[in-house]
């Protein structure tokens, strides 16, 4: 079986296979270009955090600025909140402000611009359902004549799986894996951490990972951030094609303004006086 079932759909009407396998999407950090992190196309990248740390935050801004078409598969944040946290990275305004212009009927510039990414389809049930999902991506590629881009799935606990623990863990990234080869989408699926990294301020290495499913992702980032969430530091625990650390030893920091939802480069230092 393909991983979206048999028959795709019709093979010669969607141009399933443009990019080849590995092209990385767009960039979006030039500080993880830099040091060879990408997302690529046809592999599984895995992104774990503790609960509240950024993961979704960095999934979203992927989606919204690698300017690339895709797929969003929210079952762990509702509709509304991101709504909010979209707004907000396309605006620059805090998410306060907008549940505020929400309240008063005084969206559409917001609705505008967002209405410029609806080659982002986003799914918010609660369960990430298989048969659905491949009926989603079907109907994706029916319409807009390709597979997406990107596929984001937040999180992997979230999808429907045979077995328990460890084994449903397991299944579900095979699973995504073949999905980014049969697809050539670039998959990245959100993971939780161990219990010892919940409080989202320690480096978590990879055997950090919930449920140690290590073997099948192409690249896996795990995140934490500093005591007033300013910064969010990325650490590439696996990387197949660029610097890795799976003990954590090293991070890469993004700027981090939790309020608008901002994620991004360090802006460079300034130079001293008189340089």
């Amino acid at each position: 079986m393909h991983a979206c079932g048999v028959p795709l759909l019709t093979l010669t009407r969607a141009k399933l296979s443009r990019g080849s396998a590995g092209e990385p999407l767009p960039t979006v950090f030039k500080s993880l270009s830099a040091e060879g992190i990408h997302f690529r196309r046809g592999q599984l990248t895995l992104i774990a955090a503790a609960p509240g740390v950024g993961k979704s935050v960095a999934a979203l801004t992927v989606a919204l600025k690698s300017a690339c078409p895709g797929y969003y598969a929210s079952a762990d944040t509702d509709a509304f909140t991101m709504y909010l946290r979209a707004g907000a990275m396309v605006t620059g305004w805090k998410t306060h402000e907008i549940e505020t212009a929400v309240e008063h009927d005084n969206t559409a510039h917001m609705d505008t611009l967002l209405e410029k990414r609806s080659d982002v389809r986003m799914d918010f049930a609660g369960r990430i359902e298989l048969d659905s999902l491949e009926a989603d991506l079907k109907a994706y590629a029916m319409t807009y004549g390709e597979w997406p881009h990107f596929i984001v799935v937040d999180n992997i606990s979230n999808m429907e799986s045979e077995g328990e623990g460890y084994q449903a863990l397991e299944a579900s990234c095979d699973y995504l894996h073949e999905l980014g080869r049969e697809t050539g989408a670039a998959i990245i699926a959100l993971h939780h951490v161990t219990g010892e990294y919940d409080d989202g301020t320690k480096p978590v290495p990879l055997s950090g990972l919930r449920g140690k499913i290590s073997k099948v992702p192409e690249m896996i980032l795990t995140l934490h951030r500093n005591e007033d969430s300013s910064r969010l530091f990325v650490t590439p625990v696996k990387n197949r094609t660029g610097k890795n650390a799976a003990n954590a030893n090293w991070n890469i920091p993004l700027e981090y303004d939790p309020s608008r939802m901002r994620l991004a480069d360090l802006a460079p230092a300034a130079p001293a006086p008189g340089a």
